[in-house]
């Protein structure tokens, strides 16, 4: 069963892949995406880690709420992006359209699993579901970066994979450490917003 999953994926991959073909030399347009979602949440975890440890005037338990604040600003982020997403070259091409659709899938994947963390969290009168939420979030995120750097053939994603899927196990490692949010935090910045930062410099140099 899992042989025939995997190769199930590695054909829709690959599908992906050839249809992604005729746009080879097209920029990748998600670099806006990646930079203002790392960004925000990376920041996000470092508050929340002032409000974990007493930092703040705000209990410990009131971190969940600091990254559900997080999660809806970034609402509007996605809704401005998109609006703006059509005018810009290469947005079209479906190397960018079938990146844009597996990221947006992956999106909604995670924050259906916030969703269902708090409700995990209420139900069973305990915190401690979001242990895994850090590294699930990092495993989640190499797993859409393997997939771009296949379908798009940028193999220097794959060095951004590799380090999500390593910084998956590095923060369950700290589990039992505060700082597990700081590291959270830094990597969300190292692993999502600078990435973002790299392919938005790139979509502007084609651009020139």
């Amino acid at each position: 069963m899992t042989t025939r999953t995997e190769t199930s994926l590695h054909d829709d991959l690959t599908f992906l892949r050839g249809l992604a073909e005729a746009g080879r030399n097209a920029p990748l347009t998600s670099g806006p995406y990646f930079l203002s979602a790392g960004l925000l949440f990376g920041l996000t975890s470092f508050a929340a880690w002032a409000v974990a440890t007493g930092r703040t005037v705000l209990p410990p338990q009131a971190q969940v709420w600091v990254w559900l604040a997080a999660t809806v600003a970034y609402l509007p982020v996605i809704w401005f992006l998109n609006r703006a997403q059509p005018g810009r070259p290469g947005s079209v091409v479906m190397v960018n359209r079938a990146i844009g659709m597996m990221w947006s899938g992956l999106g909604t994947g995670i924050g259906v699993m916030f969703v269902a963390g708090m409700i995990l969290a209420w139900r069973c009168g305990t915190p401690i579901v979001w242990v895994m939420f850090p590294s699930l979030v990092l495993a989640l995120y190499g797993a859409g970066w393997s997939a771009t750097a296949f379908i798009s053939g940028q193999a220097w994603l794959r060095a951004v994979a590799a380090g999500a899927f390593a910084g998956a196990l590095a923060v369950a490692a700290a589990i039992d450490s505060p700082a597990i949010l700081l590291l959270y935090g830094l990597l969300i910045l190292l692993l999502v917003a600078l990435p973002g930062w790299v392919l938005l410099r790139r979509e502007g140099r084609a651009a020139a």
